[in-house]
């Protein structure tokens, strides 16, 4: 897999909220272009929410993801992050107990 981001932007005009879909490899040095294009979407569209969806996002890197934990981005689903996954699922979490 590549280390390259491909990040898609949803703007919901009625909602006021810029949602950033990131798919591919979370890496230490991607991680930075993430948290500045969140933090642009907020500059480019003040007083709109925005939130980043974490779904199609693959990382191994704690680092990246202490990184983005701590840039303080609203990420969906709100699951708390995991170095294998991205963000821990509750469905994913139980098929793995078992």
């Amino acid at each position: 897999m590549t280390t390259k981001l491909a990040v898609t932007v949803a703007v919901d005009m009625d909602a006021t909220t810029v949602t950033l879909r990131p798919t591919g490899r979370l890496t230490p040095n991607n991680v930075r272009a993430l948290v500045a294009l969140v933090g642009r979407a907020g500059r480019v569209l003040p007083g709109f929410a925005v939130h980043l969806d974490l779904e199609l996002l693959h990382t191994n890197s704690p680092e990246a993801l202490r990184t983005l934990t701590e840039s303080g981005a609203k990420t969906l689903p709100p699951y708390p992050l995991d170095a294998r996954f991205g963000y821990r699922r509750p469905d994913l979490a139980t098929k793995l107990a078992a």
